[in-house]
C-alpha cells in the first residue's frame, strides 16, 4: 500500500512534482534540455540497428477514425538521461505527429511560486502540526531534519503540499528525477520541431484537485507517504525500471489494491476517474472531427492502465484501440 501512492503520483500528475520542486531554476531546466538533446543524438547514432520493441519504454496505443490517426503514449513523470532516445516505435509515432497533446505544457503553463503558495497554504489559522497525528508529525519532522529542513517552518502548508515535498526528497535519493521526466522530453522535442501543442488539462486544474481534497484524505495520503519513506527511493527506481521495460503487469500491480489502503473514495475519483473521462471526451471530439492529422497524446501511464481508463472509455465509445508497444 505504501508503494501505491508513489506510483499514482508519478504516473498520474504531470506537473505538480516539477512545480513544487525546491531549489530548481531555469538554468537547470535548460541544462536538462541540452543534455536530453545530446543524449538523443548519441543514442540515435549508436542505436540505428535497434528494432521496435527492443528499446526503452512501452505503453503505446493507436486509434484511428477516418483519415485521422491518434497515438496514445503512457509516460512516467520522472526520468534520467539514460532513458533517451525511447523505443523506435515511440520515437517514430512522435515524429509522425502534427499535433501533440500533453496533460499540460510544463514549459509554458507551470504556475508561479506565488500561485503555488496560494494553493498550498491554509486559508484559516490551521497548522500542519494541529492537523496531523502526533506520531506522524514527529516522524515527518525527523525526515525533514535528516534532509537539513525544519518542519516547523512548514506549519502553514497543507498536507498535500508537504507530501509533494516529501516525494521530491525521495527523488534526491534515487537515480531518477522530475527534471528529466518523459513529459518534458516530449515537450522539448515538440518545441524544437515546431509541433502544435494542445494541452488536455491545465496546471491550475491539477493543483485544484490536490488542494481540493478533504483534510481527512490529505492526512491519510501523507501518513502513507511518511510510513513508506524509507523504501520509497528504491520503489521509485523499480517503477522507472518497469516503465522502461514496458512491463504493463508490473505497472498495473503497483496501482492495484487501492481499496485496501483505506483512503476515501474521493481520492481516486478526482485523481484518476473523472480526469480520464474528461480527457477521453476531449479525444473523442478530436477523432470525430477527422481532420486527417496525426496526433500524439502523452499522459501518465496510469491514465491508460487504471480503470476507468482513457482506453476503456474510448472503447466504450466504439473505438478500436490497438496496443502498438
Amino acid at each position: 500500500m505504501k508503494k501505491l501512492l508513489l506510483s499514482l503520483f508519478t504516473l498520474l500528475l504531470a506537473g505538480v512534482l516539477t512545480a513544487c520542486s525546491s531549489g530548481e531554476d531555469a538554468t537547470e531546466t535548460e541544462d536538462t534540455a541540452d543534455n536530453s538533446s545530446a543524449t538523443e543524438e548519441d543514442g540515435a547514432a549508436e542505436g540505428t540497428e535497434e528494432e521496435s520493441g527492443e528499446g526503452n519504454g512501452g505503453f503505446l496505443w493507436k486509434v484511428e477514425s477516418g483519415d485521422t490517426e491518434m497515438y496514445l503514449q503512457g509516460t512516467i513523470h520522472l526520468g534520467n538521461d539514460d532513458f533517451y532516445p525511447l523505443d523506435p516505435a515511440i520515437e517514430e509515432a512522435f515524429d509522425s505527429a502534427d499535433v501533440v497533446l500533453p496533460e499540460f505544457n510544463l514549459l509554458e503553463e507551470t504556475p508561479s511560486q506565488q500561485e503555488v503558495l496560494e494553493y498550498a497554504t491554509y486559508e484559516d489559522d490551521s497548522t500542519l502540526e494541529e492537523e496531523l497525528p502526533e506520531d506522524t508529525y514527529a516522524e515527518l519532522a525527523s525526515i525533514f531534519e535528516e534532509n537539513g529542513l525544519d518542519l516547523e517552518s512548514m506549519n502553514e502548508f497543507q498536507p498535500w503540499f508537504v507530501e509533494m515535498m516529501l516525494l521530491e526528497l525521495v527523488t534526491m535519493t534515487s537515480d531518477v528525477d522530475s527534471q528529466a521526466a518523459v513529459d518534458l522530453y516530449f515537450l522539448e522535442k515538440a518545441t524544437e520541431d515546431g509541433k502544435e501543442i494542445v494541452s488536455l488539462e491545465s496546471a491550475e486544474e491539477q493543483f485544484e484537485i490536490l488542494s481540493g481534497y478533504s483534510m481527512e484524505t490529505q492526512i491519510q495520503t501523507l501518513e502513507l507517504a511518511v510510513d513508506g519513506y524509507d523504501e520509497a527511493g528504491e520503489e521509485m527506481e523499480e517503477l522507472a525500471d518497469a516503465w522502461l521495460k514496458g512491463d504493463i503487469e508490473s505497472m498495473e500491480s503497483m496501482s492495484a489494491g487501492y481499496d485496501e489502503a483505506g483512503i476515501n473514495d474521493e481520492y481516486m475519483e478526482e485523481l484518476n476517474d473523472k480526469r480520464n473521462m474528461d480527457m477521453a471526451n476531449s479525444l473523442d471530439e478530436i477523432l470525430q472531427e477527422d481532420s486527417g492529422q496525426v496526433y500524439f497524446v502523452f499522459v501518465g501511464t496510469a491514465h491508460f492502465t487504471v480503470d476507468p481508463s482513457i482506453i476503456t472509455e474510448l472503447e466504450e465509445k466504439g473505438y478500436d484501440v490497438e496496443h502498438v508497444y
